[in-house]
């Protein structure tokens, strides 16, 4: 049932493909604050889930995309092709027991391939300006993650290296994601457009296959995503 929903929301914009007022290519950059909601498995302590969580903290990331969208009267949508970093960062704690000065903090990176597709719906201000209510579903098919650890000394950098993936882990791909946007759009001519887009993304599935040993992630972001369109 959940694939069925998930294969008519994606094959959605062929119905609307016939009746185009407007359509364009775009290129768009997302500048996004990316955090994540933990989780854990039966095995999981509570205690131990509430240690990682006080550790962990969100980053910047980024994400670069080419777009396809096609508006008919009020409504449209966007799909393409994007690229997206995010992760979070793991705080400093110690190694070696109290007293010996050692200590670590770790930035972890995920990188996904996503192909969005998300229904907007559109009021025109004036001519050339309109704002739009976007809200849709997004695959995320998993290329890597890395974790890079940082060592201390009495607070003092020793090293940098990065650290091999646990070859008990098994990513999930693709993930499921809900987006949510609200934009403002400015004609620049006749044939291109420009737009400006406050955006919203919460992964649904967490970035592990279910283990009940093992804690898990959501992640999600928000950001400006800057679109820039040729109408065509």
């Amino acid at each position: 049932m959940q694939r069925a929903v998930l294969a008519a929301f994606f094959l959605f914009p062929l119905f609307l493909t016939g009746q185009t007022l407007e359509r364009g290519f775009g290129v768009e950059t997302f500048i996004h604050q990316g955090n994540r909601r933990i989780t854990g498995g039966a095995g999981v302590v509570f205690s131990e889930l509430e240690r990682q969580d006080s550790l962990e903290s969100g980053r910047g990331g980024y994400g670069l995309g080419l777009v396809y969208e096609n508006r008919v009267d009020k409504i449209g949508f966007t799909t393409g092709l994007r690229y997206l970093q995010t992760g979070y960062d793991v705080q400093e704690q110690s190694i070696g027991g109290l007293g010996s000065g050692r200590t670590f903090a770790e930035t972890v990176t995920a990188h996904y391939l996503s192909v969005p597709f998300e229904l907007n719906f559109y009021q025109d201000i004036r001519p050339k300006d309109r704002v739009s209510f976007s809200l849709g579903l997004a695959a995320h098919l998993h290329l890597a993650t890395n974790t890079e650890r940082t060592s201390f000394l009495d607070g003092n950098e020793v090293s940098r290296e990065n650290i091999d993936p646990d070859p008990n882990a098994v990513f999930r791909s693709p993930v499921i994601s809900l987006n949510t946007s609200v934009g403002y759009d400015r004609k620049l001519g006749d044939n291109y457009s420009l737009r400006l887009q406050p955006s919203f993304q919460f992964f649904l599935q967490g970035n592990f296959l279910e283990d009940p040993d093992r804690t898990n992630r959501n992640f999600y972001q928000l950001g400006l995503r800057l679109v820039f369109k040729r109408l065509i």
